[in-house]
């Protein structure tokens, strides 16, 4: 075994699908269709909705049992609308999905799959019109301003800005961004906050997490299996830009390469995302992320995240802390790099969780997203904090990849 000395990469391994060395690899699972109610939540999970959401182990189960069933109206749903729903998003106090259209017929729908239909005056397509003509505002970026996209909710759009290192044309943005609205008569929210996000890589410490060769230590998102027999996983694009770099595990050892022949990292407007190929005989892949106190959760399959349910979230830096999806489809601008696609939540994160995974539905864990970047405000500090997350399912369909599923 090719080995690198230095203490153990890999540490915590992020809510990994996780590589688990000395093993041998079976054939990978297709994800399954989504099931009836979910199975009974893992003590670990319960414990970190308490504390992440305030939930008591009664009312989280209550919530994740209504969340399984709006999860389920949702995936219906999405195959029998006419057209994509304006907005789609769980109301915690009714528990229940409720889904903006603009027609009778699809109100219909709505209904009929145990959801709440809510009639809008402006359609998918008129809103992500208005959020490209915003971003065609934002050119090479303006201070200040650190994203924007549908407000589906408000049947509008969101730009959202820093109070923070403003200047005359953050101003001038979100003047010219009401007016857009204006003219298209669609409501256009502009939300000051305190948190900019940034694309979190974290720095090499003498070996003490995993790394991608030149690009520092990230977190390991889920395990993939593709054609012609290959393994391997994804994780942040950001983390995997430079081609044909040596990827080590938590022992150490070198276990794959990264961004392999320069075709498979991804970070900019198509995404974050990158894929590190498992070529050493002697790791073998594993379907469990690293949860509560690092107990392994096996992902059974992928699910669209749903503004407004909770979801879990792992990375080497931060551990395992849940929270509630806030925004989705949203343009984010890092300074550096602006990706749209994003989704936000108000979990916590840190410095090294990059690439690590986000989870839903604990019953039957579902694999939603990588992580791609969070606020200044770690878990460490408490307080406001949010973390962007880029779904899964896009990498996925990118590299014609196959989720490694488990059923426990």
């Amino acid at each position: 075994m090719q080995r690198r000395f230095r203490k153990a990469a890999l540490r915590g391994v992020s809510m990994a699908a996780v590589l688990a060395a000395i093993g041998t690899f079976g054939p990978a699972q297709a994800a399954p269709q989504p099931g009836p109610a979910p199975r009974s939540a893992p003590r670990g999970m319960l414990a970190a909705l308490h504390r992440d959401l305030g939930l008591t182990p009664d009312r989280a189960r209550a919530r994740l049992a209504q969340e399984a069933a709006a999860q389920r109206a949702a995936g219906t749903l999405r195959r029998v609308l006419g057209a994509p729903p304006a907005g789609m998003w769980f109301d915690k106090t009714a528990g229940k999905l409720v889904v903006a259209v603009t027609g009778a017929r699809d109100a219909r729908r709505v209904r009929a799959a145990g959801a709440v239909a809510r009639t809008v005056p402006h359609s998918r397509a008129e809103l992500t019109g208005l959020a490209r003509r915003i971003g065609s505002r934002a050119g090479d970026g303006v201070p200040g301003v650190t994203g924007w996209g549908v407000d589906e909710r408000a049947n509008g759009v969101v730009v959202r800005t820093t109070r923070t290192g403003r200047t005359a044309g953050t101003d001038a943005f979100e003047r010219a961004a009401r007016e857009l609205g204006a003219r298209s008569d669609i409501p256009v929210r502009v939300e000051r906050g305190d948190q900019a996000p940034r694309q979190e890589g974290g720095r090499v410490v003498g070996g003490e997490r995993w790394e991608l060769g030149e690009d520092g230590s990230c977190s390991i998102g889920f395990a993939v299996t593709g054609a012609a027999g290959f393994r391997g996983f994804l994780t942040a694009g950001h983390c995997t830009q430079q081609p044909d770099q040596p990827a080590y595990g938590r022992d150490g050892s070198r276990l794959g390469t990264s961004n392999e022949g320069g075709r498979h990292s991804v970070n900019g407007h198509d995404g974050d995302f990158g894929l590190v190929t498992v070529d050493r005989p002697e790791w073998s892949l594993s379907s469990d992320v690293a949860g509560q106190d690092g107990a392994p959760v096996a992902v059974t399959g992928v699910q669209e995240g749903v503004a407004g349910t909770s979801v879990c979230h792992s990375g080497d830096t931060s551990g395992w802390h849940c929270g509630e999806i806030t925004l989705t489809d949203q343009t984010v601008d890092y300074g550096n790099v602006v990706v749209d696609g994003l989704s936000y939540t108000n979990a916590c994160s840190a410095p090294g969780d990059s690439g690590g995974s986000y989870v839903s539905q604990s019953g039957a864990p579902k694999a939603v997203g990588l992580h791609s970047g969070g606020g200044l405000a770690t878990c460490a500090d408490g307080g406001a904090t949010i973390t962007v997350f880029q779904p899964v399912a896009r990498a996925l369909d990118r590299w014609r990849l196959r989720l490694k599923t488990g059923a426990s």
